[in-house]
């Protein structure tokens, strides 16, 4: 008949029709069964939705219990303005909402949040409350001269050793400041550090440490089930009617924070392409069914990986940093590396076996705890500081965070100009040092960088807002002490890069150059090298057949070089 009737909708799963043309209000009176509506869009007034979770805030939970999720619905000028990760306080009105299986209601309902209004935490780690009794406590501990000394010891008290590791897990607790360029670029501040050991090292109890005392940290696995895994993710909602939707992973969500990533060089393929930004831009850009987003990551990464084969092999032509099984370039993007391996030292080893005894000890049983018999160890510290099973006085994990958090939000260190000289001569003279070959490179300018964001770290330790030359010089010597470890005295950045030792792409260049001269003397029409020559050649640079063997086969693999005429002839291609 012509005439429309308003109905106003109650909900976004189902449009609701008028039950019959009314003839009060001109209508023709008939029921909806006897007549057909049509939905006049140019009458509708239209208003943008969006399906948000929201998820309770990890740090404020305890015991290991599972944050709870709410599924809210946002109208308006709320719709499309938050990105996955972000934190929030949302004001709304809670509604359920019946469950439908087989096209019927039934009596289990879904609860939901209307939000009316969003409020975006824009202090960093506001979540963490701080009094002033508390922020005094701070400042003293600040003052103490021993506070280096102090933070080291309570990182892991239980794990025995590792002085200089916990030191630069210190460091990366605080980090340094990242800053905003006049040209638009960024420097990231946040230190990333990662653990190359042998199994049964403690790895794994160091990175799970980490994420409870860093604030918004975030343990993971590289094994990861989750479809977001360590970066993001699209993945169908069915509370959205099975459209995609952007869910966060580790990284997003330790964003401002700590993500400690085990079995890092066991990740999936998707995580790894997405790693390289993640880490150095400290973004990640989605283009997946349909959704164009670019999600922040500002996080350290705390990585542990394990060999390839078991164990680490100190004797051995491939070095530490090809027996894992990560890319180079990636490797290359950590500031602190650390080899971890567990070799047999009596006077050590009784001092370990005697730690791990005496902190069983001091443990209660969990079985008890839980039952309600016996007091929870970790609940009746006291709010400052604590003793060790050493004696030792260390600080408890609550003090930490909030100490972290201060320092994060109100302290921003500059580099004096003693402190930058002393890094500028730290650099020149270590490029000068050179390497065992033309391309050996000894330090990058990424290297650099690093120096100076464990500076401003040290610095925020202490509540200073001037890194002096005492913070440059304990980030040179934690600095000279990981590339000593893990090289050497003849420390080669292109090592890391590529993944191969010096001497062996030195073999590389040899070979190559002998397999040219060797083709430039061919009287064939197709210029080849004869494979006995090429033997008889690279034993005068003392390099045996089956080096010359593995060589040619991963140059052939590469695409370098081909065999024109089967395993005897080769010949180059590039």
């Amino acid at each position: 008949c012509g005439h429309i009737t308003e109905v106003k909708q109650p909900n976004e799963q189902e449009l609701i029709e008028p039950i019959e043309c009314s003839q009060i209000d001109g209508g023709c009176g008939r029921q909806k069964r006897q007549t057909r509506f049509v939905l006049q869009e140019d009458e509708s007034i239209l208003i943008n939705s969006q399906f948000i979770e929201l998820q309770e805030s990890p740090e404020q939970l305890k015991g290991g219990i599972q944050p709870e999720r709410i599924i809210c619905i946002g109208e308006h000028d709320i719709a499309g303005k938050l990105n996955p990760g972000d934190r929030v306080k949302a004001n709304g009105v809670l509604f359920i909402r019946s469950q439908r299986k087989g096209g019927k209601d039934t009596p289990v309902f879904d609860i939901f949040l209307r939000i009316h209004s969003l409020e975006r935490q824009n202090v960093p780690l506001e979540e963490i409350l701080i009094t002033e009794d508390e922020e005094l406590e701070i400042k003293e501990l600040a003052s103490r001269s021993d506070i280096y000394d102090l933070f080291s010891r309570s990182i892991a008290p239980s794990i025995f050793g590792m002085a200089r590791v916990k030191e630069s897990l210190m460091l990366q607790l605080f980090g340094g400041v990242a800053r905003l360029n006049p040209d638009g670029t960024r420097n990231r501040g946040d230190i990333h550090i990662l653990l190359m050991g042998d199994p049964g090292v403690a790895k794994s109890q160091l990175l799970d440490y980490m994420s409870k005392i860093s604030p918004r940290g975030q343990f993971t696995s590289g094994q990861s089930a989750s479809a977001a895994g360590l970066t993001a993710a699209a993945v169908q909602d069915s509370a959205a009617d099975g459209r995609w939707t952007l869910e966060a992973g580790a990284l997003v969500l330790a964003d401002l924070g700590l993500a400690a990533i085990d079995e890092f060089d066991k990740m999936n393929e998707g995580d790894r392409s997405s790693m390289h930004e993640a880490m150095e831009q400290q973004t990640i850009s989605l283009s997946k069914a349909g959704i164009n987003a670019s999600l922040r990551t500002r996080c350290a990464v705390l990585a542990a990986a394990n060999p390839k084969n078991g164990r680490f092999e100190p004797v051995s032509d491939t070095p530490f940093t090809a027996q894992i099984n990560l890319a180079p370039p990636l490797i290359s993007r950590f500031d602190i590396i650390w080899l971890l391996t567990d070799n047999a030292e009596q006077d050590r080893d009784a001092k370990i076996a005697q730690h791990i005894i005496n902190n069983r000890l001091l443990g209660t049983s969990e079985l008890l705890v839980n039952q309600g018999s016996a007091p929870d160890p970790a609940r009746r510290l006291s709010s400052t500081t604590q003793k060790s099973q050493d004696g030792d006085e260390i600080l408890t994990k609550e003090l930490i965070r909030k100490y972290i958090a201060y320092s994060k939000r109100s302290i921003h260190p500059k580099l004096d100009e003693e402190a930058r000289n002393r890094i500028v001569t730290f650099y020149v003279d270590t490029r000068k040092k050179g390497g065992e070959y033309s391309d050996s490179v000894s330090i990058t300018a990424r290297s650099l960088e690093a120096v100076a964001r464990m500076a401003e770290a040290s610095a925020r330790i202490r509540l200073s807002d001037i890194a002096n030359l005492e913070d440059v010089e304990r980030a040179i010597r934690l600095t000279r002490t990981w590339r000593n470890e893990l090289m050497g005295e003849n420390f080669d950045m292109t090592t890391i890069e590529s993944g191969r030792k010096a001497s062996a792409r030195n073999h590389e260049r040899l070979l190559m150059d002998t397999i040219r001269d060797l083709e430039s003397r061919s009287n064939e029409k197709i210029k080849y090298a004869n494979r006995i020559d090429i033997y008889n050649e690279m034993q005068n640079y003392d390099v045996d057949r089956s080096k010359v063997d593995d060589m040619i086969e991963k140059m052939v693999r590469d695409g370098t070089l081909m065999l024109p005429k089967g395993y005897d002839t080769i010949q180059t291609l590039r």
